[in-house]
């Protein structure tokens, strides 16, 4: 007697079973590290600026991967965002990204030569390092030691997490406590407008503005504007900025 033999898988059966095994490779792979050289323009907040590629080509919306600094109308938020910039505003940086955050900025790591920069912001105590499973992260035995010698945002004691502040008062509004930082020779800082009101989108002049907060909001965001002719902080001063 024959032995029985198991019947052939149609082609279009194998054809997808390898086709899922490829995208399941695929998705659990790690994204790919890529670096990008440039200079730091804007800073936005404690953990977010933007990163003129050398290049050339668009700016790069950068968000510094694995920390968390406070919301720019929490406390210790204006103190995290001049530090950042103390640090990079106006500097030549090393970006190594992994991709993007469900806002679509790339998330990165920025080395000011030899330095980790979102490592040092929590050594600093200027931010938190990300929590994964365990209480486990990137930097939390710099977080830890910062909070040990009362650094930044730690010294004086009952410091919220960003989570925990925006469940407790919701995100930042238009109007309260923020600070954009920009490159140029003064860089000035500047109340403006909460990044939830507007975005960039690639205006860049004032007859394309419909409000003051708006202009204030694009001039201290968005590379490349146009609003700003005197450099005195105040954009669109004979459209919508009015004085007096």
């Amino acid at each position: 007697m024959k032995p029985i033999r198991p019947p052939r898988a149609p082609h279009a059966v194998l054809a997808f079973t390898a086709t899922l095994s490829l995208c399941l490779a695929a998705a659990v792979a790690p994204a790919a590290t890529q670096q990008v050289d440039g200079m730091v323009t804007h800073v936005t907040d404690g953990d977010s600026l933007w990163l003129k590629p050398d290049g050339g080509g668009a700016p790069l919306q950068l968000r510094l991967l694995g920390i968390d600094a406070p919301e720019s109308c929490q406390a210790w938020g204006p103190e995290a965002t001049r530090a950042l910039a103390d640090w990079v505003l106006n500097r030549h940086v090393t970006a190594k990204t992994v991709g993007r955050d469900t806002y679509g900025r790339t998330l990165g790591t920025v080395y000011l030569d030899a330095r980790n920069i979102n490592q040092a912001m929590v050594q600093e105590g200027h931010a938190w390092s990300i929590r994964t499973k365990y209480d486990r992260g990137p930097y939390v035995a710099d977080e830890y030691m910062a909070r040990a010698l009362n650094r930044g945002l730690n010294a004086g004691g009952g410091a919220v997490m960003p989570k925990e502040f925006r469940r407790a008062h919701g995100p930042c509004e238009r109007g309260e406590s923020e600070v954009r930082l920009q490159a140029g020779p003064d860089a000035l800082a500047v109340p403006a407008a909460a990044p939830q009101a507007f975005r960039c989108d690639g205006r860049t002049h004032c007859s394309q503005m419909h409000s003051c907060a708006e202009a204030t909001f694009f001039v201290n965001h968005c590379p490349g504007v146009k609003m700003d002719g005197n450099h005195d902080g105040v954009p669109c001063e004979q459209q919508w900025c009015r004085p007096g």
